[in-house]
């Protein structure tokens, strides 16, 4: 775990105050938000090409797949509604 923390703060993500493991990264009009929980990765960013290429540059470190849009997490159900989502 402490080697994926150095190589995500390498790539210029930084620990969120109020969540160790969640990691910020911004640059300009660019965000990225990463939820790193033991072996799971919850990663959204401001754009469908800027997920990509993240989620590209992770794989080159980390053994991952993706495994699409988050339905489930730590036992609550994620649903996206308009712009939002609900979490239940």
């Amino acid at each position: 775990m402490v080697q994926s923390v150095r190589h995500l703060l390498s790539l210029g993500f930084v620990e969120a105050k109020t969540d160790t493991s969640l990691f910020i990264f911004r640059r300009g009009t660019d965000m990225i938000y990463l939820l790193l929980y033991v072996g799971d990765i919850v990663l959204t960013a401001s754009s469908p090409a800027l997920l990509r290429r993240t989620f590209q540059a992770l794989q080159l470190e980390f053994s991952m797949k993706d495994l699409g849009e988050l339905h489930h997490f730590l036992g609550m159900c994620v649903e996206r509604h308009g712009s939002g989502l609900l979490l239940t």
